[in-house]
Order: C-alpha cells, then structure tokens, then sequence
C-alpha cells in the first residue's frame, strides 16, 4: 500500500507543484514552411530619352564644301561677270524632326555688257558697241550680304539609319541687294542662279553625312546596358529583361537630336543573382507612346526589427481579468506556415510565457500591418485550461490584437528612396539612368521561418541619357 501511495504521489507532486506556483509554459508551436506564391511579372512599358549631339556630323558635312566661292564668264555678247561669294558657319535650329540650318553669304561682284559683238576684218569677235560696266561689293564697296538657308528633314531607316533630305528653303535673300541692271537682267538675281548649283551641293553633303549614322550601335549599347543584370545594393539584383523596342519620331533642339526608345520589358528583382541570357536587339516595332513602368520586388524584413516595434505598442500593457492581473513583460515574433507566432512573456497574478498565432493583413490606405485573427495556439490552450483558466480570455488576446500592429509608411518611404537612387545610376558606355519611383505599394505579406517576405509593386518613370 505504501509502495502504490509513493507512486501516485511521484505522477501527481509535478502538477501541484506547477498550479501552485502559477506558472504557464507551454510547448513553443512548431515551425513549418508553405511555397510563396511566385512573381507574375506585368509588361512594362519604359519609355528612354535618348539624347544625341549632331554638330559633329553638321560640322563634318560643312567643311566637306568650300566656303568661298569666286567664278568669272567673259562673253563677248552678253552679260560678263566675276563674283565672289564667302559664307559663315552654320547656325543650326530644330524644331520636331525638321533642321534649320542657316548662315549669311557676302558678295561682290564686277559685271558689263555688250549688246552686239561681231568679227571685223578677221581679227576676231568684238564688241561693236558702247559697253557699259559696274561693280557692287568690291573694292572700296563694302561686300552685300545674302541669308542662305536650308531645311532638312530627318526620319530613320528600318536598318536603324538616319535618313534626311535637304532643301535650300526659303529662297536665298539678299539683305543688301546690289541694284544693278544690264540688259533688262537683274545681275544679283543672276548672281543667286549661278551659286544655287553649289548650295545644293551643300545640302547633298548634310544629306550624306547624316545618312552615314548609324542608330543601331546607340540602341545596342543602350540595349546591352538595360538588359545586363544590375545589382542593387543589399534590395537584390535587377533584370529588366527587354522584349522589344520601337522608336518615336525625332525632335530637335539646336544641334541635339532628341527622341525615345520605347521598350517592353519583364523587370524583375531577385535575392540572389540570376543573370539572363542576353538577347540581340530586335527589329523596330510600330512606336506608341507609354509611359513609366510597374516591377513587383521582394522586400525583406527580418523578425527582430518587427519584435522591436511590436514590442513597443505592446510591453507594457495590462489587462484586469476576474480579479487577476495580466501584464505583457516581452514579446517575440516569428514566422509558422502563413502565420506568424507571437511568443508573449507575462507577469501578474501568474507568470510564464503564452503563444499567440494571427495571419498578417495590410491596410494600403493606412500602411499599418496588424493580426485580426490573433488567438491562442492550441498548446497555450491546454495549457492555460489547465494552469490558469482565468486567461483563457477574450479580453487578453483583444488587447495584445488592438496593440501587436506595424505602421509600414516609413519601410516603404525608406525603401522607395533606396530604389530610386540605386536605380539611378551611370550604367557604363555613355548611359545613364534617372529613375523617379512615384508609388511602392505592398501587395502582400508572406511569413517564412526567419523573415517577413514583403512584395511590392512599384511604378515610375525611368529617363536614360544618350549623348554621343
């Protein structure tokens, strides 16, 4: 009998000793993993300004020409003349894809006329008349001046060429005009015919050299530099992984041809580096306009910062339930499947540590990350029906609920400022991006064992500046 009393006494001191003593402490819920729904990534539609200085090729057409002009016909019937014709540099304007190019011409020219010329006695032909002669803009005459202008239109290739055509438009006009008339014939007007021939000249070069640019090594690079892997500071790796690209047409500022590269593209960021294979640049699509781009990313927030902020809405707070006291000591959170575990360490009328398990929710209009499902797990439930039944409460669990909550507006501020300026950066052979996110917005919040994994969606506008 005494051996059976000593027995039961062994199973059943344990228990008496634990309810006497107040203390809870149940088995910590068991960690488990559940896949994170993959990224579906949208198309975005990124539109590139591209800059490109034309006065080197401007520059290369204008001295392919002289700049002064001299000719002389001695008729003997006729008008005879000898002029000269100088010209300045270019000055160069655009407007859409139209080029002005423009510069003053001076001239001088000695002119006379013979009205009848004939062949005396064999000595060969004369003039028989009175000739009359007169110069304008030579000797002491200061030269007359001639705005020459021209207006070349620029489109490009299929073969990712520029293409131009070159006209002297409008007419050439003098601005000091020489009034002189021989025979009826307006000489300053016969000056402008003579010279058209070697104006035109000058807009077949511009023609020429314009011709000669190639867009396609600009858009390659500028097609390499977006397409290789990118990494951005300790956020991950970008791969903006481009599909196909389209041009708009061409705008000109001075000597700087402007216009932009439209892309459609996959931008994905990753943890961890996963380069693609590259892809050749592909034939130009039919352009239309789009604007900015949309990337889903994968932020990462690791539990000891949302412990450190739980802990200060929470630690700290009592609850009176049936005449005992409840008071939250420390909190712990973690990760369990789709949910997290909140370990809460407690004092009062009892003392021991509880478990509460909740699935994260997001409000984007408030940034605030809370847990409306918080309850006891089903370990701390034995437990405390067992131990202290008084807590098994819903007075405890909606105060830790009302409290146990995260405002996200800061991560996201911080983070949105950590992109921009790890995507705006100089990407190598003359590129450089200028990235402006607008809005990042958490579309969902997955718990894995050792970090919130936070997904994104950002949009924004991106500028990449080409000047070669």
């Amino acid at each position: 009998m005494k051996l059976i009393f000593k027995r039961l006494f062994l199973v059943i001191a344990p228990s008496i000793l634990l309810f006497s003593c107040g203390t809870v402490k149940p088995l910590a819920p068991v960690s488990s993993t559940v896949d994170i729904p993959k990224i579906v990534q949208p198309v975005s539609n990124v539109e590139v300004p591209v800059t490109v200085d034309l006065k080197t090729y401007f520059k290369q057409a204008e001295t392919s020409v002289p700049n002064k002009y001299a000719d002389s016909k001695q008729p003997c019937e006729g008008l005879r003349y000898a002029f000269t014709f100088s010209r300045t540099p270019f000055e160069i304007t655009g407007n859409n894809n139209v080029i002005g190019l423009k510069f003053t011409g001076s001239y001088g020219f000695n002119v006379s006329y013979c009205a009848k010329c004939a062949d005396l006695f064999g000595s060969g032909s004369k003039c028989i008349v009175p000739t009359l002669s007169a110069q304008c803009g030579v000797g002491n005459e200061p030269p007359r001046r001639m705005e020459i202008a021209y207006q070349s239109t620029i489109n490009v290739t299929p073969d990712y060429h520029l293409k131009s055509k070159t006209i002297l438009y409008p007419a050439p006009k003098p601005l000091d005009r020489c009034n002189v008339l021989m025979g009826n014939v307006d000489v300053t007007d016969k000056l402008i015919e003579y010279i058209t021939g070697p104006l035109n000249d000058l807009g077949k070069q511009v023609d020429a050299k314009v011709a000669a640019y190639n867009v396609k090594p600009i858009l390659e690079q500028l097609w390499k530099s977006i397409a290789d892997e990118v990494k951005l500071g300790d956020v991950g790796f970008l791969n903006v992984n481009p599909q196909a690209v389209r041009l708009s047409s061409f705008n000109l500022n001075g000597s700087l041809l402007s216009f932009s590269v439209g892309l459609s593209a996959n931008p994905v960021v990753t943890t961890v580096s996963n380069p693609h294979p590259p892809i050749p640049l592909p034939n130009l699509t039919t352009y239309n306009p789009a604007k900015g781009f949309n990337i889903y990313l994968d932020l990462l927030e690791n539990y000891d910062h949302l412990t450190t902020m739980v802990n200060q809405q929470v630690a700290g707070q009592t609850s009176e339930v049936a005449g005992n006291t409840f008071i939250v000591d420390h909190t712990k959170v973690w990760g369990l499947g789709k949910q997290i575990v909140m370990q809460i360490d407690f004092k009062g009328s009892s003392t021991g540590t509880i478990y509460l398990v909740g699935t994260p929710t997001y409000n984007q209009t408030t940034h605030e990350l809370s847990f409306p499902d918080l309850t006891f797990d089903l370990q701390t439930k034995a437990w405390i029906l067992k131990a202290a039944k008084w807590m098994f409460n819903e007075k405890i669990t909606t105060m830790i609920r009302q409290k146990a909550t995260y405002n996200f507006t800061k991560f996201i501020a911080d983070n949105k400022a950590k992109l921009q300026t790890e995507l705006s950066k100089d990407l190598g052979n003359n590129v450089h991006s200028d990235v402006t996110i607008q809005d990042l917005d958490i579309m969902g919040i997955y718990p894995t064992t050792d970090k919130l994994i936070i997904r994104t969606l950002s949009n924004g506008d991106i500028k990449m500046k080409v000047v070669m």
